[in-house]
């Protein structure tokens, strides 16, 4: 991922990179989730937003 991310920003397209210790497959979908990881939607969306992709 790190390299990918590496080559998005090489090539100036907008993008991020967060990695979350202790988050599974699918661990943004689980009902309930509690963790850091499982509020990926919500800093998706912030990126979208910031990225002038959603207003």
């Amino acid at each position: 991922m790190a390299s990918l991310y590496l080559k998005y920003k090489a090539a100036d397209v907008k993008a991020e990179l967060h990695i979350y210790s202790n988050a599974g497959h699918g661990f943004g979908y689980k009902p309930g989730t509690t963790t850091a990881a499982g509020a990926w939607p919500f800093r998706f969306r912030e990126w979208l937003t910031d990225s002038g992709f959603l207003k």
